[in-house]
C-alpha cells in the first residue's frame, strides 16, 4: 500500500507528489506524468522528492502541508498471488540434474571402494582382531556346514562389537540432498564438520586414528574385514536430488527462517557457547572462543545431522556426541562362505547383522529416499541391491527411481553395466538374483489407490489412459475405496491384460486399415478446434470418434501403379507413411529437388508425404521427396546426377569469381601502394 499526498493548489493545477523513496516512484511519477496535458510547462510542475530532501527543505515543506489542506489517496500493489504451473524445461533439467548427481554419488562410492582394497590399508587393520576371533572365520574343515556358519555368525557378531569400542564417531557423514531456492543459499547456516578426505594418505591416516564419520567408519571396517580374508562388499544408499517437485525434496523455508531470527551470522564458536550455556555436562569451553557478555537463547530446529549435547569439549574441533539419522548410509555386505548368502551389517548405527528387513522402516521414519542401494565388491563390480531392503519395491520405491520416467527405463542398467565389465558370474550371484527374483514374484498387491498409479504389474480401470482398454475383465484382486459415501470394491486388473486403442486415422498412418465389420472398443470425444465466432456464440461442436485394437486392423494396401500413373489421394500427393504403403510397381526417391527433374523430363510423380508437424495450433504435412514408376528410376536418376553436377559447376564458377575479383582489388591495392612508395622516394631525391 501506498499513499499520496495532493494539495489544493497542487490539486487545481491537476498536479500531485508520490511520498516515497523506493525504486518504483520513478515509474508510477513517470505514469502520472503521461497523464498531464500536453500544453502545461515544465515550469508549472513542482516536484518534492520527499526521500532525498535535506532537513530543512522538508522542515519547509512541513509547514507548508498545515496551511493547506490535503488530500490521502491509496495505491493499492498489484500483487500477483498466481502461482504458475511446472515447465517442462524445468522437470527435463530436474532430470538431468537428478543423473548428473548419481553419477558423481557411485564415483564417490566406487573410490572409496578401490581405498578398502589398498594393501597399505590392510596391513594396518590386520592386527585390531584378536586371532582367536579371526579363527572362527575360518574354521576347521572336519565340523559340518551348519556348525561352521554359526561359528561365522559368532565371529562377526564379535568383530562388531570390537569395531564399536575401536572406532570414534566426530564428523558428519551424509545425509538426504534437498532442493534450495537462491534465497535459501544465501541464507547463513550452521557450519559443520566433514570427513575432508580427498586422497588415499588421508584415508590412510584416518585408518591409523579411528574417528571420524560414520560413513568412514563403514568404509574402514569394509577394508578391515578384508584384511582379515572375509569376502565383503561396500554397501551404499544414495541420496541423488530428485527429480520430482514434491515439498518434501525441497528445504523449508521456516527451517532457515529460524536461523536468521535475529540477523545473528552463527559460527562454530557462537554455536559452542549456546550448547555450553544450554548443557550443564560441558565442562570447557574453546580456548580460542570470543567472550560473550549476554547470548539470547534461539530455539534450533529439529533437523538431521545437528549437534545436540556435548561433553568435554576441549577445542573448537571437537565434538562428542553428534545426531543423524537412525539408518546408515554406508554398510557393509559379508558373504556368508557356508551358505553362499550375503549378510547385512550395519558396524556404526543400528548395529544390526543379517536382519535387512528392518532397514526399510527406519529409512521410512528419517523420510530419506530408498530408491538406490548398490554394492561395490573387492574387484570395483556393482550390483544393484535394492530389493533385498524393501518390501514394496513396485508399489513405493519404483517411484523414485529412473525406471518409471518414460524414455529413461534402461538408463540405469547402463550405468551399472560400465562397471559390471569383465566379472565372471559366481554361485551366490545365481542364488542372489533367484533371491531377488522371488522377492518380485511374492510381492503383495497394494490395497491403496496411491500406490497402484503407475505400478508395473496391476491396474485399476481409472488408471487406464485414453488410449487404452483392458481386454480381459477377470480382475486379479479388489481393492476397498469410498465412493459416494459408500465403502465399494473397485477390481485390479494384470497391467499385462491392457491393450492400445487408436482411431482409424492413427492405425491408417501405421499402415493399417480397419477390417470391414469391426465395431470400436471404446469411444472417446474427438478433439476438434472451433473457430472463435463459434466460441462466442456458444455454437461448440461436440464429436466422438470410435478406437480400434491392433488385432481389429490389417495391413493397409494401396492401389498400384497403371500404365506408368502413380494413385493420389484427394490433395494431388501420396501418404508414405510406412515403407509397405508404397504401391506396387513404385518407387520412392527422397531426394531434395527430385520433384524438378520429373517435371521436366514430363515423367509422372506424386509428392511423398511422410509425416505430419504442429505449428501455431495446425497439422502441415511433411513433405520428403517423390513417388514414380519404377521403369522411369534409371533415367530419372541418371537426369539428377547430371542436373546436380551442372548446378555444382555453376557454384564452383561463382565462387570461382568471387575469389578472382577479391585477388584482382588485391593486386590493385598493392599496384597503389607502391605508386605512393615511388612518389615518397621522388620527394626525398627532390629535397
Amino acid at each position: 500500500m501506498k499513499e499520496v499526498f495532493f494539495s489544493e493548489k497542487e490539486w487545481s493545477n491537476e498536479t500531485f507528489f508520490l511520498e516515497t523513496s523506493s525504486s518504483s516512484s520513478r515509474k508510477e511519477r513517470k505514469k502520472y506524468e503521461g497523464e498531464l496535458t500536453d500544453d502545461m510547462d515544465e515550469d508549472e510542475i513542482e516536484w518534492e522528492n520527499f526521500g532525498f530532501d535535506s532537513e530543512e527543505n522538508e522542515n519547509k515543506n512541513t509547514e507548508k502541508q498545515k496551511d493547506e489542506t490535503t488530500f490521502e489517496y491509496k495505491i493499492e500493489e498489484n500483487i500477483s498471488k498466481k502461482r504458475h504451473g511446472i515447465k517442462g524445461k524445468d522437470r527435463k533439467l530436474r532430470l538431468e540434474i537428478h543423473k548428473l548427481h548419481l553419477l558423481c554419488l557411485i564415483s564417490h562410492a566406487s573410490l572409496r571402494n578401490y581405498f578398502c582394497r589398498d594393501k597399505r590399508l590392510h596391513a594396518k587393520l590386520k592386527t585390531i582382531l584378536p586371532y582367536e576371533i579371526r579363527e572362527l572365520f575360518h574354521p576347521n574343515v572336519k565340523i559340518s556346514q551348519y556348525r561352521k556358519s554359526k561359528m561365522f555368525m559368532i565371529a562377526l557378531r564379535a568383530i562388531v562389537n570390537i569395531w564399536k569400542k575401536k572406532f570414534k564417531k566426530n564428523k558428519y557423514g551424509l545425509s538426504k540432498s534437498l532442493w534450495k531456492s537462491p534465497e535459501q543459499i544465501n541464507k547463513p547456516q550452521i557450519k559443520k564438520l566433514y570427513d575432508n578426505i580427498f586422497r588415499f594418505e588421508d584415508f590412510l591416516k584416518a585408518a591409523e586414528e579411528l574417528q571420524g564419520s560414520r560413513d568412514l567408519g563403514a568404509q574402514l571396517f569394509v577394508a578391515f574385514l578384508r584384511s582379515n580374508n572375509v569376502k565383503t562388499r561396500l554397501t551404499v544408499l544414495l541420496q541423488p536430488l530428485s527429480y520430482g517437485f514434491d515439498k518434501s525434496n525441497s528445504l523449508n523455508d521456516s527451517t532457515l527462517d529460524t536461523f536468521n531470527k535475529n540477523n545473528t551470522s552463527i559460527t562454530k564458536d557462537n554455536y559452542m557457547h549456546e550448547v555450553a550455556n544450554k548443557h550443564s555436562n560441558c565442562s570447557t569451553f574453546p580456548k580460542n572462543a570470543k567472550s560473550i557478555k549476554s547470548i539470547r537463547p534461539f530455539k534450533r530446529p529439529r533437523l538431521d545431522n545437528f549437534i545436540t549435547n556435548c561433553s568435554n569439549v576441549s577445542d573448537g574441533n571437537n565434538i562428542s556426541d553428534i545426531k543423524e539419522s537412525l539408518h546408515p548410509f554406508y554398510w557393509a555386505e559379508v558373504l556368508n562362505p557356508f551358505t553362499q548368502k550375503w549378510i547385512f551389517v550395519d558396524p556404526m548405527v543400528s548395529y544390526l547383522i543379517g536382519k535387512p528387513s528392518k532397514f526399510e522402516s527406519l529409512v521410512s521414519k528419517s523420510k530419506n529416499s530408498l530408491g538406490y542401494i548398490i554394492s561395490f565388491d573387492e574387484d570395483g563390480y556393482v550390483k544393484d541391491v535394492t530389493r533385498r531392503y524393501t518390501k514394496h519395491f513396485n508399489s513405493k520405491v519404483r517411484k523414485q527411481r529412473l525406471e518409471s520416467v518414460v524414455g529413461d527405463e534402461e538408463w540405469w542398467e547402463k550405468v551399472l553395466n560400465f562397471y559390471k565389465s569383465g566379472h565372471v558370474t559366481q554361485p551366490y550371484d545365481i542364488i542372489e538374483d533367484e533371491e531377488f527374483l522371488q522377492r518380485e514374484t511374492f510381492e503383495k498387491i497394494p490395497q491403496n489407490i496411491k500406490d497402484l498409479k503407475n505400478h508395473p504389474l496391476f491396474i485399476i480401470e481409472r488408471h487406464l489412459k485414453q488410449n487404452q482398454v483392458i481386454f480381459s475383465k477377470k480382475p486379479c484382486s479388489f481393492i476397498t475405496v469410498k465412493k459416494n459415501g459408500n465403502r465399494v470394491k473397485e477390481p485390479i486388473f494384470y497391467r499385462k491384460d491392457i491393450v492400445t486403442v487408436l482411431s482409424a486415422t492413427k492405425w491408417y498412418q501405421r499402415g493399417r486399415k480397419i477390417k470391414f465389420g469391426e465395431q470400436p472398443l471404446k469411444i472417446v470425444p474427438e478433439y476438434r478446434k472451433n473457430s472463435t465466432s463459434d466460441e462466442l456464440n456458444g455454437n461448440i461442436k461436440y464429436a466422438t470418434v470410435g478406437l480400434y485394437s491392433e488385432s481389429q486392423t490389417e495391413l493397409y494396401i494401396p492401389p498400384p501403379v497403371l500404365n506408368g500413373k502413380v494413385p493420389r489421394n484427394a490433395y494431388g500427393n501420396l501418404d508414405i507413411f510406412v515403407p509397405s504403403m508404397i504401391p506396387q510397381g513404385a518407387i520412392y526417391l527422397p531426394f531434395p529437388g527430385i520433384s524438378l527433374t520429373a517435371k521436366i523430363l514430363g515423367i509422372d510423380y506424386a509428392d511423398a508425404v511422410v509425416g505430419f508437424k504442429f505449428e501455431k495450433r495446425l497439422s502441415l504435412p511433411i513433405i520428403k521427396g517423390i513417388i514414380i514408376a519404377q521403369e522411369f528410376e534409371e533415367a530419372i536418376s541418371l537426369a539428377f546426377k547430371i542436373m546436380k553436377e551442372e548446378e555444382y559447376e555453376k557454384i564452383s564458377q561463382k565462387m570461382r569469381n568471387i575469389i578472382l575479383a577479391r585477388w584482382k582489388r588485391f593486386y590493385r591495392k598493392l599496384c597503389i601502394f607502391e605508386r605512393l612508395k615511388q612518389y615518397d622516394k621522388d620527394n626525398i631525391s627532390n629535397t
